[in-house]
């Protein structure tokens, strides 16, 4: 709680102006417990480490914070599509989560899909499922796929997938 609460402090303005008004009710509603929320209050760096580590050292957490960013594309299915078509593409790998998007990329061609959905969001095993528009004009060659999420990690496959 602790560090997602300092994640979002810095990043949301909104929240800073909440914080700077009522900070005690802000880290309440936050759901920081009441040692934690002394902690912040002091503005001590040791004490709100020691709860950060407290935070780490609990192996959810972990996996949430660090294995969540590695985003990692495995394959595609198709993997081959012609100028001018329109397919139903799903990738396949580990870690998207729901409002991840694809891209089909070479050099000087991008193709977007449409995200249908996602399956097993946040996991090993993700699969996103979206449309695919080739349009006519579409270079050929060997396509990188890129997978990115909402929070702006991402993974590439390399040549994974072929317009011809």
């Amino acid at each position: 709680m602790l560090l997602h609460f300092i994640s979002d402090l810095i990043r949301n303005p909104e929240l800073q102006r909440q914080f700077s008004r009522d900070p005690e009710d802000t880290m309440r509603r936050a759901g920081l417990s009441e040692p934690q929320r002394e902690a912040l209050h002091k503005g001590q760096l040791e004490p709100v480490m020691k709860h950060l580590r407290a935070e780490l050292a609990s192996l959810e957490l972990f996996a949430v914070v660090w294995v969540k960013a590695v985003v990692q594309v495995g394959s595609t299915q198709p993997g081959i599509a012609a100028p001018g078509s329109t397919l139903a593409l799903q990738v396949l790998g580990d870690f998207f989560t729901t409002g991840a998007f694809a891209v089909v990329k070479l050099e000087g061609a991008d193709l977007p899909a449409v995200t249908r959905s996602v399956e097993n969001p946040g996991q090993r095993g993700s699969v996103l499922s979206c449309t695919l528009d080739v349009p006519a004009n579409t270079p050929m060659g060997v396509y990188d796929v890129v997978v990115v999420n909402p929070d702006g990690h991402y993974g590439v496959l390399p040549k994974a997938f072929r317009v011809e």
